[in-house]
């Protein structure tokens, strides 16, 4: 999903909840469409304080709640006590791997899993529509 395509989305979403698409939000939603990296909220609102932007902290919080809600971000849990998120800039699948002693996050992409998820949920009956996993392990650098 690109940056304008996304803004469509998230207005679209606002207007259904008789919500307005705020100055605030859309500097949220295009610093978060902007990021590189798996983030927090709280390190999206310190790379935004860094920049000069004055966003609150909640109002960062609240508008990634509702960018998600929107279905334009994706959030994910590594363990480290709070959510990290993502823009799906991309349409393929993809899994994280996260070490338990540093907490670097590695994005891995697993062949076939998607196919074996589609025919496990099927054979319980079930439609497939989004799945999660989380693998930890050690890293390279610090198994030793």
């Amino acid at each position: 999903m690109n940056l304008d395509n996304a803004i469509k989305i998230y207005k679209d979403f606002l207007k259904s909840k008789s919500l307005l698409y705020t100055q605030p939000r859309e500097i949220v939603l295009k610093e978060a469409f902007s990021a590189t990296w798996h983030f927090s909220a709280d390190e999206l609102t310190s790379q935004m304080h860094k920049q000069g932007m004055n966003i609150s902290r909640a109002t960062v919080y609240r508008t990634l709640a509702s960018m998600k809600k929107a279905g334009i971000l994706n959030s994910v849990d590594f363990g480290h006590g709070h959510i990290h998120y993502e823009a799906p800039k991309t349409k393929k699948q993809h899994e994280h791997i996260t070490c338990e002693k540093c907490g670097e996050v590695y994005e891995i992409q697993v062949e076939n899993l998607e196919n074996t998820i589609n025919s496990a949920a099927e054979k319980a009956k079930f439609k497939h529509i989004k799945y999660a996993i989380r693998i930890s392990g050690i890293c390279e650098k610090c198994k030793f």
